[in-house]
């Protein structure tokens, strides 16, 4: 199992991480000169741009915007040979979108270096890949690989009242070529989803031990936690005992 870390654009933070992990995964926003990260001898994983940045690639009336955000993507994936370039599928948040505009957005590109990550399930929006069903359609239409998102995925369990292990197990069966994990709470619903995800481990209260169990052991794990340096080296430091215990 390797573990690796993300940022934004935290050169900083890279620095002190660059001894302590097996790779780097940048978010690939388009006003940022990433012309640093080439300064790093670590494998990259590249981030797409999503729709906290106004993209979404179900929305046909988006299609030059989202194309030029993937198009960046994939110029820095370039510039540090990068061999993933993770995208989400899309919402449906008006009549202007729909799962067809997805799929042919990601055929028309036919890079094999993209892959699709699964998303949570929310109560307002429809979102493309909240299921493993959903993700196995498009995958199988676009033949692009997997990015497993855990903490979508059982975010997505607890909205359709699955059994998030269970969950996970049948995301796992899509053979994902890369997973993100970061720490969340799933007990106190009340929290806003701010609130929630995107924290350090040992804030967590899921089942983290029991998660790893399921993941394959040549994983390749980015940590989704907090860019708080102190914390983010608990986490690993929790993710190589765990690997240690479980022998992964």
């Amino acid at each position: 199992m390797k573990i690796g870390i993300k940022t934004y654009n935290n050169r900083n933070f890279l620095e002190h991480f660059k001894d302590k992990v097996d790779f780097f995964e940048i978010m690939a926003i388009e006003s940022v000169n990433y012309d640093f990260i080439k300064e790093f001898n670590l494998p990259m994983v590249i981030h797409s741009q999503h729709r906290l940045f106004d993209i979404n690639i179900a929305d046909k009336t988006k299609h030059m915007k989202n194309l030029n955000s993937i198009n960046f993507a994939r110029r820095i994936a370039d510039s540090v040979n990068a061999k993933k370039i993770i995208i989400h599928p899309g919402e449906i948040e008006n009549q202007n979108c729909s799962i067809e505009t997805a799929i042919e957005f990601l055929k028309s590109i036919n890079d094999k270096r993209i892959i699709i990550e699964n998303v949570h399930a929310e109560k307002n929006i429809p979102r493309l890949g909240t299921t493993p069903e959903d993700l196995k359609e498009i995958l199988k239409k676009t033949k692009n690989g997997f990015c497993f998102d855990i903490n979508h995925g059982i975010f997505s369990a607890i909205e359709l009242k699955q059994d998030y292990l269970q969950y996970i197990k049948e995301f796992v069966k899509l053979k994902p070529i890369h997973y993100h994990l970061g720490g969340q709470i799933i007990k106190d619903l009340s929290l806003p989803l701010e609130k929630r995800e995107h924290l350090a481990l040992k804030e967590s209260d899921f089942n983290l031990k029991e998660v790893l169990k399921l993941i394959p052991r040549d994983a390749q794990i980015t940590l989704e936690t907090t860019t708080d340096i102190k914390k983010t080296e608990d986490d690993i430091k929790i993710m190589k005992e765990i690997k240690k215990e479980l022998k992964l």
